[in-house]
């Protein structure tokens, strides 16, 4: 009788995984031959279902392109037969399994989940309480957006309880944070190309395909996400031991800022001010990082002058209260959001406690606006009063502080050279400078439904989480 543990019956081990691919290649090539290409496709989908169960941290990092990214038609999938809605049945299952395996509930404990929970409830109530008519709805011709919008916010919900739960590691956390870092990259560097090959938004404001992240297609949001890999590439560039490997990073870095400047972004400019005096503040002015910000900003200058269309220059030069502002290229910009502001905060004193439901910010201002307009708040702050009432502005705001809670108490444990976790550090200040730049750009843009908000939530959520499970536990420092 072979003992547990023999040569032969690890021999038989090792060769499973290879018995394994020779079975599935020949049955890949039979189904090829007699049914056609097609397929391939269950077989590719059954060997995706089995990468994601033993690997889900692959899963996630797909579901994340999938917020990210905009796959082709075909891919898609439509009505609840998604890609999003497939990702999510499966998570679901893994969750439930990973549940009752390990009988762990702790996301449930946690403040960011229950402040979720909160908000749900918040514009649940207000919609059924303060929401138009269908039959206004119906009468005015104005797409409903409630439930869609409702539910698009559930589903991102969801996707950050299936974040925490299976991003379990530091490696887990860069590969995550590098794949969004890569993608608003290609955005930005897909906005510059539009723009010297003579596209963009009215013909000079830098914007990105589709096929990219599709939300970026608005200049403010391209901005924002440029300067959020700024902060990526800058914390990586400083984490590198070799000197040269750093200043290969550099030249994206200046074309990230380029692609700022070419989004003509006003907002976007002043984002890059509060990123880089953040860095700044990190890095102590160091002799080190003022020649990286030195060499930066001379190439910048230099591609500036060359390459950004003087209407980019002068709008992102007229700021409000100056007299360009007032008449300069972008002005009547200052004036529609002033305008807009205005309104909300009108139909924010109508419903002060619960707002008008989500989605319903359309036919709340159709009615409200003598203009007959429907055009967006641009702000996040105040689209919440007013679709949620204030309760559902301090959940968010609750939100937004406990996540930075957890940031600061991540830099503070990581920066001991002597934990495990100090290989996070470049991760956590990349992020803490992400989420003040999506903080400031909050005020400005509608940002709340974005992925973006829930990854950086749970970024922070399961960097504490890793931390705290090291051998050198740390106080509560914040």
């Amino acid at each position: 009788m072979q003992a547990i543990g023999s040569p032969q019956n690890t021999r038989s081990r090792g060769l499973f995984p290879v018995v394994a691919f020779v079975v599935f290649a020949a049955l890949v090539a039979t189904s090829t031959v007699v049914l056609g290409t097609l397929a391939l496709l269950p077989l590719i989908g059954m060997l995706f279902v089995a990468v994601v169960v033993a690997r889900p941290e692959y899963g996630i990092a797909f579901f994340l392109s999938t917020f990210l990214m905009t796959y082709p038609a075909s891919l898609q999938g439509s009505g609840l037969l998604t890609i999003n809605n497939a990702m999510g049945g499966l998570f679901l299952i893994l969750l439930v399994y990973k549940l009752y395996r390990e009988e762990d509930w702790w996301f449930i404990r946690s403040p960011e989940i229950r402040l979720f929970i909160v908000i749900i409830l918040l514009y649940l109530l207000s919609d059924r309480l303060n929401g138009p008519d269908d039959s206004l709805r119906d009468l005015l011709g104005v797409q409903e957006h409630a439930a869609s919008n409702l539910r698009t916010f559930i589903n991102r919900v969801l996707f950050t309880v299936f974040f925490i739960n299976f991003i379990r590691t530091a490696e887990h956390v860069r590969m995550i944070y590098l794949l969004a870092v890569a993608f608003m990259v290609a955005s930005a560097l897909s906005g510059v190309q539009g723009v010297l090959s003579g596209g963009g938004l009215y013909g000079y404001r830098a914007t990105t395909e589709a096929a990219l992240i599709a939300s970026a297609y608005n200049p403010n949001r391209l901005a924002m996400f440029a300067i959020m890999a700024i902060a990526g590439l800058w914390y990586l560039m400083r984490s590198l031991q070799t000197p040269g490997l750093r200043y290969l990073i550099i030249p994206t870095i200046v074309v990230l800022a380029l692609a700022v400047m070419m989004t003509a972004s006003r907002s976007g400019m002043l984002g890059m001010a509060v990123c880089m005096i953040v860095i700044i503040i990190d890095e102590r002015l160091s002799i080190s990082s003022l020649l990286s910000m030195a060499i930066a900003g001379a190439m910048l200058v230099l591609l500036a002058v060359a390459f950004v269309p003087q209407r980019s220059l002068d709008r992102i030069t007229n700021l409000p209260g100056t007299e360009a502002g007032q008449s300069g290229e972008g002005s009547g910009s200052l004036e529609r959001r002033a305008r807009t502001w205005g309104v909300a905060f009108d139909i924010f004193l109508d419903n002060p406690l619960l707002g008008v439901g989500m989605g319903n910010w359309e036919v709340a201002r159709y009615l409200k606006d003598p203009a007959r307009s429907t055009t967006a708040p641009h702000s996040s702050y105040l689209l919440a009063m007013v679709e949620g009432g204030i309760f559902c502005l301090f959940a968010f705001l609750a939100l937004l502080w406990s996540t930075w809670r957890n940031l600061r108490w991540c830099e503070f444990a990581a920066a001991d050279p002597d934990t495990e976790a100090h290989d996070l550090q470049w991760v956590i200040k990349a992020a803490k400078t992400s989420f003040l730049v999506m903080v400031f750009f909050s005020a400005f843009a509608d940002l709340w439904q974005l992925v973006i908000l829930f990854w950086l939530v749970g970024l922070s959520m399961v960097m504490r989480r890793i931390i705290m499970h090291q051998p050198r536990p740390y106080s509560e420092a914040f």
